[in-house]
């Protein structure tokens, strides 16, 4: 049994997913999420068991930005590693210190 529930918070829309994600329910949550506008997210964590079909499903959601939260480790690690993307360039590392001259580099010479 798959149950599909939505609801407005401040953040946007929210689809919760409970029960079996599988190849019938697919079409039934893909037509839900796709009915919604602006900002969604998925939440899974009463998500029980998924098939093939599911899977492919949330990880197609997943590459083009919706968020699925709630994910148990197990369901997370079934849905691979997310895609982030980049908001801002990462900060500069610091360039390392150049050595003194004649500074000792840790080998000793016989």
């Amino acid at each position: 049994m798959l149950r599909i529930t939505t609801r407005r918070d401040a953040k946007g829309e929210v689809v919760i997913v409970d029960g079996h994600l599988d190849a019938e329910g697919v079409v039934e949550f893909e037509r839900v999420v796709a009915g919604l506008t602006g900002s969604v997210r998925v939440k899974v964590a009463g998500l029980r068991s998924v098939d093939e079909a599911g899977l492919g499903a949330l990880r197609a959601l997943r590459a083009r930005g919706v968020a699925v939260t709630g994910a148990s480790p197990y369901f997370r690690l079934l849905l691979g590693p997310r895609k982030r993307r980049r908001t801002r360039e990462p900060p500069a590392r610091p360039e390392a210190p150049e050595r003194a001259k004649g500074a000792r580099s840790g080998r000793r010479s016989q």
